[in-house]
């Protein structure tokens, strides 16, 4: 490493100290202030190279090097300057020239691979004379006498720039200022502020709350499967107008007319069977008794057969009333099998549009039949609806997004068409309460679950 001599010094040592200390003052970060320390000092007395240690419970750590910008405290030099800092600590501040004959055996071996045969070190002490940190000046040049006695001076400055820096305010220094007797203005301007503050919290608001929301029709009927079987085709396309009688859903009757025409072969063969038993009888009267038996047996098969005829005849469903359909999508449902019971779709009549959301249980307010609400649809955000709740459920239950929630259902008060799924956000007014009530109610509710009171 070569020698770092200043480019530009000052006239004389006590200007040059007179540089360096306001050059410090204006650090404004630690490792701003161990730059200068390891760079700048060279303006005063010149050196080969300069390193500084900070210090850690005690445990010096090396921080910088002059000419470098980083270090590595791993590497083998960064490693070995570590212990031998820690072993001259105790010899600081009346020693300044060390050799390595001031270190221990273990560590001498390395001294005069790394270092000449004596190095300079310096302290870096806060008011209160704690060691902060510690700078090793590596040079072969013989310093003047009061060399010393100005470095001191210049690193006692380092210290007090590197204690202002580490200074942390407590929490408790404000609170020291305001009942400070001397800080009347803080004080006066704190306590307006206070009393403005606790007077806003007692202001009254509307309590509400914003949840999602979708346009629904208040008047739509399930249409269900009315028997086990596998979808075929869907008759009818989403959203689709439809009259009553107009076929919906087309069942696959591939099943169904299997089983029907094995029950009506089945028929056959027990009225052949009953002819027979019949003959039978006329000639033997022991065989009356076995002909009653086949006639039950033609009756079986004969409500079996008008089961299946009926349940064939309602593979087709048809629309019950005039309405728009509302389902997914048509694949969904192609191939898919059903059991009876099973809803399919819904017929909803669009004329009474209204809005369905879900209050989930945390954010529930009191809410009331009657009370107009306002839903802002998210293809319209600047055209908010009116609506009027029509039922509120008493009972939470499990919402489309998984959560416990309870239904609202509100009746619109405009007479605008509106589209069918649209979704948005429903604000919901509840009770009028304080703005404090307001704004603590949720933390306040969980401080009480924390605490289980």
């Amino acid at each position: 490493m070569s020698e770092t001599t200043p480019k530009t010094a000052p006239a004389t040592a006590w200007q040059a100290l007179d540089h360096l200390m306001a050059k410090a003052r204006t650090a404004d970060s630690e490792q701003a202030l161990w730059f200068i320390v390891a760079n700048e000092t060279a303006t005063l007395l010149p050196y080969r190279s300069a390193l500084v240690f900070t210090l850690h419970d005690g445990t010096p750590m090396l921080g910088c090097a002059s000419g470098l910008t980083s270090v590595d405290r791993r590497s083998a030099f960064g490693s070995w300057s570590e212990q031998v800092i820690k072993a001259l600590m105790t010899s600081l501040p009346e020693t300044h020239q060390f050799t390595a004959r001031d270190v221990p055996a273990e560590l001498q071996a390395a001294w005069l691979e790394y270092w000449p045969q004596t190095v300079h070190v310096y302290p870096v002490p806060s008011s209160t004379g704690e060691v902060l940190g510690v700078v090793v000046y590596v040079t072969e040049d013989q310093w003047p006498a009061a060399g010393s006695d100005i470095l001191g001076a210049l690193h006692q400055v380092h210290g007090l720039c590197l204690q202002h820096l580490r200074a942390q305010k407590s929490p408790l220094d404000f609170l020291k200022k305001v009942v400070d007797g001397r800080n009347l203005k803080t004080r006066k301007f704190l306590f307006r502020g206070l009393a403005a503050f606790i007077l806003i919290l007692f202001l009254p608001v509307r309590q509400f709350v914003v949840v999602p929301a979708e346009i629904i029709s208040l008047d739509a009927i399930a249409v269900t499967s009315p028997v086990d079987g596998i979808v075929s085709e869907l008759m009818v396309k989403p959203n689709q107008m439809v009259q009553k009688g107009d076929v919906l859903v087309r069942m696959d009757a591939t099943a169904i007319r299997n089983r029907l025409e094995s029950a009506r072969q089945a028929l056959e063969v027990s009225r052949a069977e009953y002819l027979a038993g019949a003959h039978r009888a006329f000639v033997s009267h022991d065989k009356t008794a076995e002909a009653g038996v086949l006639k039950g047996r033609i009756n079986e098969r004969l409500a079996e057969v008008a089961y299946l005829e009926d349940q064939q005849s309602m593979l087709d469903i048809k629309a019950s009333r005039d309405g728009v359909v509302v389902y997914g999508q048509e694949n969904d449902w192609i191939g898919k099998p059903l059991t009876a019971g099973q809803r399919i779709m819904e017929l909803a009549d669009s004329t009474q549009v209204g809005v369905n959301a879900w209050v989930p249980v945390a954010d529930a307010i009191n809410m009331r039949s009657g009370e107009p609400i306002q839903v802002l649809l998210y293809a319209s955000p600047l055209s908010p609806l009116k609506a009027t709740i029509e039922q509120a459920s008493y009972q939470a239950s499990k919402s489309p997004e998984g959560v416990a929630a309870y239904r609202v259902r509100a009746t619109l008060t405009s007479q605008d068409p509106v589209r069918l799924g649209l979704r948005g956000n429903a604000k919901i007014d509840g009770d009028w309460v304080v703005l404090g009530y307001f704004i603590f109610r949720r933390p306040l509710v969980s401080v009480r679950q924390w605490l289980g009171i």
